[in-house]
């Protein structure tokens, strides 16, 4: 095994191994809430979709608006929003948990229209929206065209500063592996 190589290898491991600790699903985690919807039975599973079966059945030709991960850095989190469906959609945001706005919710009874939300009309799409945020941003899909395609609170979460690795700590390691192979060579 020559130098190069095992620094090669080495390298692609620190990407991948810093890759996943980055990585955050691409529909986002549901969180659901505490509120009860308008139309649905109290104790019912409420809205009637959720962000990763709207994204499924889009991918599969039902056209439904969602939301996707864009990227993530300290303090911020970068979505794409699509609604290739009939009908505006409304995504509202909630930014590390704080309500916003005044007006009572039309279809989320006890909680408002969160302010700052994104509209996306028929066919469309809004891609590359950044959010500061300290921890995470939640989206929810409770106004706009088809009811079927409401979801509940999804997250989507931004970078901490102690999720990415000091240039130090690279360093390290990539003197490590070159150590293992001036050791491993030396032997040959």
């Amino acid at each position: 095994m020559s130098i190069r190589t095992l620094v090669q290898g080495l390298a692609a491991g620190v990407f991948v191994l810093s890759g996943a600790a980055f990585a955050a699903p691409i529909t986002g985690t549901p969180i659901g809430g505490t509120y009860t919807w308008v139309g649905v039975p109290q104790g019912a599973p409420a809205p009637a979709s959720t962000n990763l079966a709207n994204y499924t059945l889009s991918e599969d030709g039902t056209a439904r608006p969602h939301v996707l991960f864009s990227s993530a850095d300290i303090g911020s989190v970068t979505l794409d929003f699509y609604n290739l469906a009939a009908g505006l959609a409304f995504f509202e945001v909630r930014i590390d948990g704080v309500a916003t706005g005044s007006t009572a919710h039309p279809i989320v009874t006890g909680d408002t229209i969160h302010a700052g939300g994104v509209s996306v009309v028929s066919g469309a799409m809004s891609l590359d929206r950044t959010f500061s945020a300290t921890q995470y941003v939640d989206i929810r899909l409770a106004l706009g065209g088809e009811a079927d395609y409401r979801f509940d609170w999804t997250r989507f979460e931004v970078l901490a500063s102690n999720d990415v690795p000091l240039p130090g700590t690279l360093l390290l390691l990539g003197l490590g592996g070159l150590g293992a192979g001036l050791t491993l060579r030396r032997r040959r």
